[in-house]
């Protein structure tokens, strides 16, 4: 995982949000669109917390047999979570996006109000049929896209429309933009390549080879989740550029290295998932070297959070800011763990155990998820701020928020460390017990795996569960 990192970090993000004019107009329509993304968003967060915390329980030996009484197993947990988890990062950013549009695209054109509902219909069309189909066990079995490809149609339709408008405002000045803005254009059409490509599967020829179809699958897999994290980091540098009121660094030639950087690891990063397929050796020393380049951006981030140590920052909590500096923490630490495993030997060893679960849950919730958090509390506060009231005076910056965020994040803390020690000990008895006797975990390790998981995990949703008690009803509540 790669990503790029504000040029004046964290100082710039600590000022304040300069006060909101209730008399600026805003276009209808697009108002309607960042809210009802920022709506769906939530939804998606609370349905990826419900399927994970059933499927943690399901995790327990004693409670799996009771669960499966009543219907409900990982072939319909798993998915649910994954695509949601994953629905919640892309309905965030398109909120975030349809933010920029309102500052920047002028009134709605008939055309934009057109195809602003019919990608609100097609996805809401999909999600709701994802949900039941998923229930019902009707899914393809892939990563990621679990659900039955019929509803793929519905996501592209919606997707199609999304980029025509993001397009129609941006499309002539494309070169000219921010590099947020950049970053955006260029995810909307990565995503489209990559979802094509993670539908592979239906070709007969791709199918019928199961070698060739594991590679096809793992490589559209990472260039997904490459797609979206361009729209996070955009995100990132868009909100963070107007809380500090200063869009230097958004044109600045760190900037465009850095999004290049991490856009070529997002074609390639794929490898280390996939060196222990048969295929060419240029493959693998590709994405071995060019997943080497993270260092750059790991050293930035190192530097950035040395900054943020010495800085001494008096102004009051800010929900935003907090998700936003805790990302930097997860970015290090992931970006870190990014180059372990990476390396063929290391790979080679924990490949397939709970350390990838680890890399992902720290990356997934650690950085995609605080950095969206951020970007929804301050479109969330504008929107309060435009109804006249302070933006630091809402309910998302107090001291229970702030004692939210940082026991969410020690709870996730606590998950991600638990599953790299699991997979660590499994990789490592695996490792010695190999080639010659069949792998047998620990009965410590078999005895705690359950409950640890379920509790850890407990935690983490328990504070997801009371961010989510005041964020929604201040969310459903707003009026554009």
């Amino acid at each position: 995982m790669s990503g790029t990192l504000p040029d004046r970090p964290i100082a710039a993000w600590q000022v304040e949000p300069a006060p909101v004019s209730v008399t600026q107009a805003i276009d209808p329509a697009r108002r309607f669109a960042t809210l009802t993304f920022l709506r769906g968003a939530l939804v998606a967060v609370a349905i990826t917390l419900i399927a994970g915390f059933l499927a943690a329980l399901y995790s327990i030996p004693a409670l799996a047999p009771a669960m499966q009484s009543i219907g409900l197993d990982m072939r319909q947990l798993r998915p649910i979570h994954t695509v949601f988890a994953t629905s919640w990062i892309f309905l965030g950013a398109a909120a975030v996006v349809y933010r920029f549009l309102e500052d920047q695209g002028g009134p709605a054109t008939s055309g934009d109000r057109w195809r602003l509902r019919v990608q609100v219909l097609s996805w809401a069309g999909a999600g709701a049929g994802i949900l039941g189909t998923l229930l019902l066990r009707i899914g393809s079995g892939r990563e990621y896209v679990g659900f039955h490809p019929a509803f793929s149609l519905l996501i592209v339709v919606g997707w199609i429309c999304y980029v025509w408008n993001v397009y129609r405002v941006i499309g002539r000045s494309f070169w000219q933009q921010p590099i947020y803005v950049m970053m955006w254009g260029v995810a909307l059409f990565f995503f489209l390549y990559t979802f094509a490509e993670q539908h592979a599967y239906l070709l007969p020829g791709v199918f019928a080879d199961p070698v060739h179809d594991l590679r096809v699958q793992w490589k559209a897999t990472g260039t997904l989740v490459g797609s979206f994290n361009l729209f996070v980091y955009g995100t990132i540098i868009y909100v963070g550029g107007l809380i500090a009121g200063d869009d230097t660094y958004c044109h600045s030639k760190t900037a465009y290295a850095l999004f290049f950087v991490g856009l070529l690891n997002s074609f390639t990063n794929f490898g280390h998932h996939t060196y222990h397929l048969p295929q060419s050796a240029w493959v693998n020393w590709i994405a071995f070297v060019v997943s080497m380049t993270e260092i750059i951006v790991l050293a930035r981030a190192v530097h950035d959070l040395w900054c943020l140590v010495r800085a001494n920052d008096p102004r009051p909590f800010s929900a935003t800011r907090a998700c936003f500096t805790a990302a930097k923490w997860w970015t290090v630490a992931i970006l870190f763990s990014s180059v372990l495993i990476s390396i063929p030997p290391l790979n080679a060893v924990i490949h397939g155990t709970y350390v990838v679960t680890g890399h992902a849950m720290g990356a997934t919730i650690g950085i995609d998820t605080m950095i969206l958090l951020g970007g929804v509390f301050w479109v969330l506060g504008e929107f309060l701020g435009r109804r006249g009231l302070p933006v630091t005076r809402t309910a998302l910056d107090t001291r229970n928020m702030r004692r939210i965020i940082i026991g969410l994040n020690l709870g996730v803390a606590a998950l991600v460390v638990w599953l790299h020690v699991s997979g660590l000990v499994t990789a490592i008895h695996r490792a010695a017990l190999a080639p010659n006797e069949s792998y047998v975990a620990p009965a410590w390790l078999g005895a705690s795996s359950g409950i640890m998981f379920a509790l850890t995990g407990a935690v983490v949703i328990v504070f997801f569960a009371l961010l989510l008690a005041r964020v929604m009803p201040r969310a459903f509540a707003a009026r554009a």
